[in-house]
């Protein structure tokens, strides 16, 4: 009886070629998310296309990156120059105005914050801003209107609620109406359009300090104004105002209409 030969096998040789592949592949998702995070221009990005190509042995379409991809980069280095921008001008203000220490101003991923402690801007239990510190929100209120940006502004106080005297019943009414006070003189002072700001007043349920010492309580008692950019949350209240202004407009128009007629 014949015996059977058994089968040569084929392609030992090129075993590896299948663990090489997967580590080019895994390579090049490396490229690709080390690309995406990072900010660079556009010399660099051609430089960095020419070296993929090279190491993988193709010729790309273009020895430059989607125009997307040079927008998405280019508008992500625009607002971090803006918010540097405008955290200088605020320095510049504060230092004017010899308020270090009582004011402070800091780049943060929603946009740029302002702090202000609230002793400086308000008497004990009211929300009529002091006249001697009106200049510093007159400069903010300039910041705001070069960066047109949306404006968020917080009320925040420390746990030891209002006194018997005080007209607001709980440290709630008090941030909020400090808060709105601030938004108001802003949107006066700038001459700036309403439905760019919002106000909201926290009470005491966001401490930066520990309320257990008088210096802990008169850090926590504050005013934030939140210039937003770069965040789900600017395109929302741009959105909000982007249809404030074109109901404004319409209703304007729609009472310059019926006053026209009228004289008629």
């Amino acid at each position: 009886m014949a015996r059977k030969k058994k089968h040569e096998e084929h392609g030992a040789g090129e075993r590896w070629a299948v663990p090489y592949a997967d580590f080019l592949s895994l390579l090049l998702a490396l490229f690709i998310a080390l690309f995406a995070i990072s900010t660079i221009d556009k010399k660099k990005l051609a430089s960095f296309v020419e070296a993929i190509s090279a190491a993988f042995s193709f010729k790309p379409i273009s020895s430059s990156a989607p125009p997307s991809i040079i927008e998405g980069v280019g508008v992500k280095q625009k607002r971090e120059d803006a918010k540097k921008k405008i955290k200088e001008r605020v320095e510049q203000i504060i230092k004017k105005l010899n308020l270090e220490g009582k004011v402070s101003v800091e780049v943060i991923p929603m946009g740029v914050r302002i702090r202000i402690l609230d002793y400086i801007l308000f008497p004990p239990c009211s929300t009529e801003i002091n006249q001697e510190y009106k200049e510093l929100l007159n400069g903010i209120a300039e910041v705001i209107k070069e960066a047109k940006l949306p404006v968020e502004v917080e009320g925040h106080t420390d746990d030891i609620p209002p006194g018997p005297t005080c007209i607001y019943p709980s440290n709630w009414e008090l941030s909020a109406s400090r808060a709105a006070a601030v938004v108001r003189y802003l949107i006066t002072a700038g001459n700036l359009p309403p439905y760019l700001f919002s106000a909201v007043g926290y009470a005491d349920t966001k401490p930066i300090s520990p309320n257990n010492s008088e210096l802990g309580r008169k850090l926590n008692r504050r005013i934030e104004i939140n210039l937003i950019t770069g965040t789900d949350k600017e395109a929302e209240l741009k959105e909000k105002a982007d249809f404030i202004y074109k109901e404004n407009s319409e209703e304007k128009n729609e009472k310059q209409k019926t006053t026209t007629e009228s004289k008629r």
